[in-house]
Protein backbone atom coordinates (compact mmCIF):
# COMPACT_ATOMS: atom_id res chain seq x y z
CA UNK A 1 0.00 0.00 0.00
CA UNK A 2 0.93 3.12 -0.89
CA UNK A 3 0.01 5.57 1.91
CA UNK A 4 -1.25 9.62 0.97
CA UNK A 5 0.76 10.68 4.14
CA UNK A 6 2.95 8.92 6.71
CA UNK A 7 3.45 11.57 9.65
CA UNK A 8 7.11 10.69 11.84
CA UNK A 9 6.41 11.60 15.19
CA UNK A 10 3.50 11.55 17.71
CA UNK A 11 3.96 14.83 19.66
CA UNK A 12 1.40 17.67 19.29
CA UNK A 13 2.55 18.98 15.62
CA UNK A 14 1.99 15.54 14.38
CA UNK A 15 -1.11 14.54 16.15
CA UNK A 16 -2.70 18.05 15.01
CA UNK A 17 -1.33 16.73 11.61
CA UNK A 18 -3.31 13.71 11.96
CA UNK A 19 -6.35 15.07 13.27
CA UNK A 20 -6.66 17.67 9.93
CA UNK A 21 -6.32 14.25 7.86
CA UNK A 22 -8.91 12.53 9.66
CA UNK A 23 -11.31 15.34 9.08
CA UNK A 24 -10.58 15.64 5.22
CA UNK A 25 -10.87 11.46 5.06
CA UNK A 26 -6.99 11.36 3.85
CA UNK A 27 -5.02 8.12 3.77
CA UNK A 28 -2.35 8.56 6.72
CA UNK A 29 -0.04 6.91 8.67
CA UNK A 30 1.66 8.12 12.21
CA UNK A 31 4.66 6.24 13.30
CA UNK A 32 5.75 6.72 17.20
CA UNK A 33 9.07 5.14 17.89
CA UNK A 34 8.08 5.03 21.72
CA UNK A 35 5.36 3.00 23.37
CA UNK A 36 3.22 6.12 24.38
CA UNK A 37 2.21 9.03 22.29
CA UNK A 38 3.31 12.70 23.45
CA UNK A 39 5.88 12.10 26.31
CA UNK A 40 6.97 15.35 26.35
CA UNK A 41 3.63 17.35 26.38
CA UNK A 42 2.78 14.99 28.71
CA UNK A 43 5.67 16.43 31.05
CA UNK A 44 5.24 19.54 30.10
CA UNK A 45 4.72 22.80 32.44
CA UNK A 46 5.16 20.51 35.60
CA UNK A 47 2.47 18.16 33.96
CA UNK A 48 -0.13 21.04 33.70
CA UNK A 49 0.66 21.74 29.96
CA UNK A 50 0.49 25.80 28.92
CA UNK A 51 -1.26 24.87 25.69
CA UNK A 52 -1.45 28.68 23.97
CA UNK A 53 -1.41 32.00 25.22
CA UNK A 54 -3.92 34.83 24.78
CA UNK A 55 -1.28 37.29 21.97
CA UNK A 56 -2.68 38.58 19.00
CA UNK A 57 -0.64 37.01 16.12
CA UNK A 58 1.29 40.35 16.12
CA UNK A 59 2.50 40.66 19.57
CA UNK A 60 2.93 36.91 19.73
CA UNK A 61 5.40 37.22 16.72
CA UNK A 62 7.01 40.12 18.56
CA UNK A 63 7.90 38.27 21.08
CA UNK A 64 9.94 35.92 19.87
CA UNK A 65 13.97 36.01 19.85
CA UNK A 66 14.09 35.11 16.11
CA UNK A 67 15.77 36.87 13.07
CA UNK A 68 13.51 35.21 10.75
CA UNK A 69 10.33 35.31 13.55
CA UNK A 70 7.96 36.69 11.03
CA UNK A 71 7.94 33.10 8.70
CA UNK A 72 5.29 32.07 11.13
CA UNK A 73 2.91 34.89 10.34
CA UNK A 74 1.10 32.26 8.01
CA UNK A 75 0.48 29.09 10.04
CA UNK A 76 -0.35 31.85 12.90
CA UNK A 77 -3.22 33.33 10.73
CA UNK A 78 -4.19 29.96 9.61
CA UNK A 79 -4.25 28.37 13.11
CA UNK A 80 -3.59 30.65 16.13
CA UNK A 81 -4.22 30.79 19.45
CA UNK A 82 -8.28 31.80 19.34
CA UNK A 83 -8.15 28.99 16.97
CA UNK A 84 -6.42 26.55 19.40
CA UNK A 85 -8.52 27.54 21.90
CA UNK A 86 -11.78 26.30 19.56
CA UNK A 87 -10.28 23.70 19.16
CA UNK A 88 -9.80 21.75 22.43
CA UNK A 89 -12.95 22.98 23.28
CA UNK A 90 -14.46 21.27 20.13
CA UNK A 91 -13.12 18.18 21.93
CA UNK A 92 -14.61 18.26 25.27
CA UNK A 93 -11.40 20.38 26.84
CA UNK A 94 -12.21 23.73 27.64
CA UNK A 95 -8.57 25.76 28.64
CA UNK A 96 -8.73 28.34 31.36
CA UNK A 97 -6.44 31.83 31.37
CA UNK A 98 -3.98 32.02 34.17
CA UNK A 99 -1.84 35.36 34.59
CA UNK A 100 -3.66 37.19 31.99
CA UNK A 101 -1.37 35.47 29.38
CA UNK A 102 -0.92 31.40 29.44
CA UNK A 103 -4.01 29.04 28.58
CA UNK A 104 -3.87 25.93 30.62
CA UNK A 105 -6.33 22.58 30.30
CA UNK A 106 -9.19 23.47 33.19
CA UNK A 107 -8.27 19.83 34.21
CA UNK A 108 -5.02 21.25 34.86
CA UNK A 109 -3.73 17.83 33.49
CA UNK A 110 -1.42 17.79 30.66
CA UNK A 111 -3.05 13.90 30.13
CA UNK A 112 -6.35 15.84 29.13
CA UNK A 113 -4.74 17.89 25.97
CA UNK A 114 -3.53 14.28 24.66
CA UNK A 115 -6.91 12.79 25.43
CA UNK A 116 -8.42 15.69 23.60
CA UNK A 117 -5.26 15.31 20.64
CA UNK A 118 -6.58 11.89 20.13
CA UNK A 119 -10.16 11.48 21.00
CA UNK A 120 -11.12 11.46 16.81
CA UNK A 121 -8.44 9.62 15.85
CA UNK A 122 -8.30 6.18 14.22
CA UNK A 123 -5.90 3.86 16.39
CA UNK A 124 -5.47 1.75 13.55
CA UNK A 125 -3.64 4.27 11.86
CA UNK A 126 -1.00 4.68 14.42
CA UNK A 127 1.62 2.57 14.72
CA UNK A 128 3.68 2.54 18.59
CA UNK A 129 7.43 1.19 19.31
CA UNK A 130 7.83 2.20 15.30
CA UNK A 131 11.22 3.85 15.10
CA UNK A 132 12.17 5.42 11.70
CA UNK A 133 15.79 4.30 10.48
CA UNK A 134 15.97 5.48 7.50
CA UNK A 135 14.06 7.54 4.59
CA UNK A 136 14.46 7.41 0.74
CA UNK A 137 13.01 8.38 -2.28
CA UNK A 138 12.59 7.21 -5.90
CA UNK A 139 10.45 9.72 -7.96
CA UNK A 140 7.50 11.27 -6.18
CA UNK A 141 7.43 8.61 -3.45
CA UNK A 142 9.43 8.11 0.26
CA UNK A 143 9.78 4.89 1.39
CA UNK A 144 10.05 4.87 5.02
CA UNK A 145 12.29 1.98 6.88
CA UNK A 146 11.89 1.08 10.64
CA UNK A 147 13.40 -1.92 12.20
CA UNK A 148 11.01 -4.44 10.78
CA UNK A 149 8.99 -2.55 7.78
CA UNK A 150 9.27 -0.61 4.98
CA UNK A 151 6.21 2.11 4.44
CA UNK A 152 5.32 3.61 1.18
CA UNK A 153 4.10 7.56 0.79
CA UNK A 154 3.35 9.91 -1.33
CA UNK A 155 4.28 12.85 1.12
CA UNK A 156 5.99 12.88 4.85
CA UNK A 157 5.85 14.48 7.11
CA UNK A 158 8.93 14.37 9.57
CA UNK A 159 7.78 16.07 13.90
CA UNK A 160 9.81 14.01 15.34
CA UNK A 161 10.81 17.50 17.92
CA UNK A 162 14.13 18.86 18.68
CA UNK A 163 16.96 17.47 21.16
CA UNK A 164 15.37 18.36 24.26
CA UNK A 165 14.61 16.18 26.60
CA UNK A 166 15.93 12.76 24.43
CA UNK A 167 14.77 10.42 27.12
CA UNK A 168 11.18 11.77 25.84
CA UNK A 169 12.21 10.42 22.24
CA UNK A 170 13.12 13.94 21.47
CA UNK A 171 16.53 12.79 20.28
CA UNK A 172 17.12 15.12 17.18
CA UNK A 173 15.80 12.10 14.72
CA UNK A 174 14.85 14.98 12.31
CA UNK A 175 18.01 16.39 11.12
CA UNK A 176 19.78 13.37 10.11
CA UNK A 177 16.58 12.44 8.07
CA UNK A 178 17.31 16.02 6.80
CA UNK A 179 21.19 15.69 6.87
CA UNK A 180 20.81 12.12 4.13
CA UNK A 181 17.82 14.26 2.22
CA UNK A 182 20.25 17.26 1.41
CA UNK A 183 18.23 19.34 3.67
CA UNK A 184 19.87 22.38 5.42
CA UNK A 185 20.12 22.48 9.24
CA UNK A 186 21.07 24.15 11.67
CA UNK A 187 22.86 22.38 15.06
CA UNK A 188 19.81 22.25 18.64
CA UNK A 189 21.35 24.15 21.07
CA UNK A 190 20.37 25.41 24.42
CA UNK A 191 17.10 28.09 24.46
CA UNK A 192 15.16 29.02 27.41
CA UNK A 193 17.00 27.73 30.10
CA UNK A 194 19.16 28.00 33.55
CA UNK A 195 22.50 29.65 33.49
CA UNK A 196 25.16 28.83 35.60
CA UNK A 197 28.06 30.85 37.46
CA UNK A 198 30.82 29.86 40.22
CA UNK A 199 31.17 33.33 41.18
CA UNK A 200 27.12 33.13 42.74
CA UNK A 201 27.52 29.91 44.33
CA UNK A 202 31.23 31.15 46.12
CA UNK A 203 30.18 35.07 46.78
CA UNK A 204 26.62 35.25 46.42
CA UNK A 205 25.04 32.05 48.01
CA UNK A 206 23.60 33.46 50.55
CA UNK A 207 21.14 35.05 48.13
CA UNK A 208 20.22 31.59 47.11
CA UNK A 209 16.36 32.00 46.91
CA UNK A 210 15.62 35.91 46.26
CA UNK A 211 13.96 36.69 43.42
CA UNK A 212 13.29 40.02 41.91
CA UNK A 213 9.88 40.32 40.39
CA UNK A 214 10.33 42.54 37.33
CA UNK A 215 14.29 43.75 36.22
CA UNK A 216 16.14 44.30 32.92
CA UNK A 217 19.01 41.94 31.90
CA UNK A 218 21.85 42.88 29.87
CA UNK A 219 24.66 40.96 28.44
CA UNK A 220 27.72 43.06 28.20
CA UNK A 221 29.46 43.80 25.44
CA UNK A 222 26.60 43.21 23.52
CA UNK A 223 23.14 45.62 23.00
CA UNK A 224 20.81 42.77 23.77
CA UNK A 225 18.79 43.16 26.69
CA UNK A 226 15.74 41.09 28.28
CA UNK A 227 12.85 42.31 30.83
CA UNK A 228 11.41 39.85 33.11
CA UNK A 229 11.80 37.97 36.57
CA UNK A 230 14.99 36.94 37.69
CA UNK A 231 15.43 34.53 40.73
CA UNK A 232 18.78 33.42 42.41
CA UNK A 233 19.55 29.86 42.97
CA UNK A 234 21.73 27.09 44.36
CA UNK A 235 23.87 26.94 40.95
CA UNK A 236 23.13 30.73 39.43
CA UNK A 237 20.66 32.09 38.40
CA UNK A 238 16.51 31.47 36.99
CA UNK A 239 13.14 32.71 36.39
CA UNK A 240 11.81 33.97 32.78
CA UNK A 241 14.01 36.60 31.92
CA UNK A 242 17.40 34.10 32.15
CA UNK A 243 15.52 31.43 30.77
CA UNK A 244 14.42 33.95 27.28
CA UNK A 245 18.47 35.85 27.46
CA UNK A 246 19.68 31.82 27.79
CA UNK A 247 19.62 31.17 23.88
CA UNK A 248 22.05 34.69 23.20
CA UNK A 249 23.89 33.87 26.37
CA UNK A 250 25.36 30.58 25.36
CA UNK A 251 26.02 32.31 21.82
CA UNK A 252 27.95 35.25 23.08
CA UNK A 253 30.12 32.03 25.92
CA UNK A 254 31.31 30.48 22.63
CA UNK A 255 33.13 33.44 21.61
CA UNK A 256 34.14 35.01 24.92
CA UNK A 257 33.82 35.12 28.66
CA UNK A 258 30.01 36.72 29.42
CA UNK A 259 28.94 38.84 32.22
CA UNK A 260 25.55 40.24 32.83
CA UNK A 261 24.36 42.96 34.87
CA UNK A 262 20.22 43.57 36.25
CA UNK A 263 18.80 46.38 38.84
CA UNK A 264 18.13 44.48 42.27
CA UNK A 265 15.25 47.32 42.56
CA UNK A 266 12.25 48.57 41.20
CA UNK A 267 13.34 51.63 40.81
CA UNK A 268 15.72 53.56 38.65
CA UNK A 269 18.90 54.96 39.22
CA UNK A 270 17.68 58.40 39.61
CA UNK A 271 15.09 57.85 41.44
CA UNK A 272 17.05 55.67 44.40
CA UNK A 273 19.20 58.99 43.76
CA UNK A 274 16.32 61.09 44.85
CA UNK A 275 15.09 58.90 47.79
CA UNK A 276 18.49 58.29 49.62
CA UNK A 277 18.51 62.21 49.72
CA UNK A 278 15.15 62.09 51.24
CA UNK A 279 16.78 59.33 53.90
CA UNK A 280 19.10 61.56 54.23
CA UNK A 281 16.91 64.77 55.41
CA UNK A 282 15.37 62.51 57.36
CA UNK A 283 18.85 61.03 59.09
CA UNK A 284 17.19 57.54 58.41
CA UNK A 285 20.15 54.55 59.22
CA UNK A 286 20.94 52.69 55.97
CA UNK A 287 19.99 49.65 56.74
CA UNK A 288 16.27 50.88 57.42
CA UNK A 289 16.43 52.81 54.04
CA UNK A 290 17.06 49.92 52.15
CA UNK A 291 15.02 47.56 53.67
CA UNK A 292 12.24 50.46 52.36
CA UNK A 293 13.31 49.55 48.91
CA UNK A 294 14.32 45.67 48.92
CA UNK A 295 14.31 42.54 51.41
CA UNK A 296 16.19 42.15 54.37
CA UNK A 297 18.63 39.67 52.77
CA UNK A 298 19.36 42.06 50.00
CA UNK A 299 19.77 44.73 51.93
CA UNK A 300 22.53 43.48 54.36
CA UNK A 301 24.03 41.86 51.28
CA UNK A 302 24.36 45.64 49.95
CA UNK A 303 25.67 46.83 53.69
CA UNK A 304 28.37 43.18 53.37
CA UNK A 305 29.59 44.46 50.23
CA UNK A 306 30.43 47.99 51.10
CA UNK A 307 32.05 46.92 53.69
CA UNK A 308 30.38 49.24 56.09
CA UNK A 309 28.77 49.56 59.00
CA UNK A 310 24.50 50.58 59.89
CA UNK A 311 24.57 53.86 60.74
CA UNK A 312 23.09 57.34 60.03
CA UNK A 313 23.00 57.94 56.43
CA UNK A 314 24.80 61.29 56.87
CA UNK A 315 27.54 59.64 58.50
CA UNK A 316 28.29 57.21 55.38
CA UNK A 317 30.96 58.46 52.68
CA UNK A 318 29.63 59.25 49.23
CA UNK A 319 32.18 56.66 47.79
CA UNK A 320 30.44 54.14 50.13
CA UNK A 321 26.93 55.31 49.08
CA UNK A 322 27.86 55.29 45.57
CA UNK A 323 28.88 51.71 45.86
CA UNK A 324 25.54 50.76 46.98
CA UNK A 325 23.69 52.66 43.98
CA UNK A 326 26.06 50.81 41.64
CA UNK A 327 25.37 47.23 43.15
CA UNK A 328 21.25 47.81 43.35
CA UNK A 329 21.17 49.45 39.96
CA UNK A 330 23.93 47.05 37.89
CA UNK A 331 24.40 44.38 39.92
CA UNK A 332 26.97 42.57 37.71
CA UNK A 333 27.98 38.28 37.83
CA UNK A 334 30.21 36.57 35.36
CA UNK A 335 28.70 33.66 33.54
CA UNK A 336 30.12 30.17 33.44
CA UNK A 337 27.75 27.99 31.66
CA UNK A 338 24.20 27.38 30.10
CA UNK A 339 22.63 24.09 30.81
CA UNK A 340 22.91 21.58 27.86
CA UNK A 341 20.79 21.00 25.13
CA UNK A 342 19.06 17.96 26.32
CA UNK A 343 18.22 19.35 29.22
CA UNK A 344 17.18 23.12 28.08
CA UNK A 345 13.14 23.31 27.67
CA UNK A 346 13.76 24.36 24.51
CA UNK A 347 16.42 24.19 21.69
CA UNK A 348 16.89 26.83 19.49
CA UNK A 349 18.13 25.19 15.80
CA UNK A 350 16.74 22.31 13.25
CA UNK A 351 15.89 22.46 9.83
CA UNK A 352 16.64 26.14 8.14
CA UNK A 353 13.60 28.00 7.57
CA UNK A 354 14.77 29.10 4.07
CA UNK A 355 14.16 25.33 3.25
CA UNK A 356 10.72 25.66 3.95
CA UNK A 357 7.74 27.15 2.04
CA UNK A 358 6.13 29.43 4.56
CA UNK A 359 2.64 28.77 3.62
CA UNK A 360 3.01 25.05 4.13
CA UNK A 361 6.37 23.85 5.42
CA UNK A 362 7.53 22.05 2.51
CA UNK A 363 10.89 21.68 1.34
CA UNK A 364 10.75 23.93 -1.96
CA UNK A 365 13.61 21.65 -3.54
CA UNK A 366 11.91 18.38 -2.52
CA UNK A 367 8.18 18.20 -3.17
CA UNK A 368 5.99 16.16 -0.98
CA UNK A 369 8.70 16.34 2.26
CA UNK A 370 7.65 18.41 5.49
CA UNK A 371 8.88 19.55 8.55
CA UNK A 372 6.82 20.88 11.55
CA UNK A 373 7.03 21.90 15.06
CA UNK A 374 10.08 22.00 16.89
CA UNK A 375 11.91 20.08 14.03
CA UNK A 376 12.34 23.74 12.15
CA UNK A 377 14.32 26.26 13.71
CA UNK A 378 11.71 28.07 15.25
CA UNK A 379 10.88 28.67 19.19
CA UNK A 380 9.96 30.62 22.23
CA UNK A 381 9.67 31.95 25.33
CA UNK A 382 8.01 30.16 28.33
CA UNK A 383 4.28 30.65 27.92
CA UNK A 384 2.75 28.94 25.54
CA UNK A 385 4.58 29.80 22.49
CA UNK A 386 6.53 26.14 21.71
CA UNK A 387 3.03 24.18 21.73
CA UNK A 388 1.29 27.17 19.54
CA UNK A 389 4.05 26.51 16.88
CA UNK A 390 3.85 22.96 16.86
CA UNK A 391 -0.11 23.15 16.65
CA UNK A 392 -0.09 25.68 14.28
CA UNK A 393 2.40 24.69 11.97
CA UNK A 394 0.71 21.40 12.20
CA UNK A 395 -2.45 22.46 11.29
CA UNK A 396 -1.23 24.44 8.05
CA UNK A 397 1.14 21.71 6.61
CA UNK A 398 -1.87 19.48 6.56
CA UNK A 399 -4.57 21.48 5.23
CA UNK A 400 -2.33 21.84 2.19
CA UNK A 401 -1.48 18.52 2.12
CA UNK A 402 -5.46 17.83 2.19
CA UNK A 403 -5.95 20.64 -0.54
CA UNK A 404 -2.84 18.84 -3.47
CA UNK A 405 -4.62 15.57 -2.78
CA UNK A 406 -7.86 16.69 -3.51
CA UNK A 407 -6.48 19.09 -6.63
Amino acid sequence: MIYDVIIIGGGPSGLMACNVFEQENINYLLLEKNEKLAKKLLISGGKRCNVTNNLSIDDFIASLNLKHKKFLYHALKDFGPTEIIDFFKGHGLNLVLEDQLKYFPETQKSSSVLEALTKDLDINRIKMNHGVKRIDQDNHVFSIHTAHEIFLTKHVVIATGSNSYPTTGSSGDGLEFARYLHVETIPFTPAETYIYSNEIVEKYKDLQGVSISQTKVRINGTNLSYTGGLLFTHFGLSGPVILHASEDIYQALLKDKVSISFSLIEQSRETLIQLLDQAKTNQMFIVKFLETITTKKLAQKMIDLSGIENRNMNEIAKKDINHIIENLTNFTVSIDKVQSRDLAFVNAGGISTKELDPKSMEVKHKPGLYFIGETVDLHGPIGGFNITIALSTGHMCAKHISYKLKS
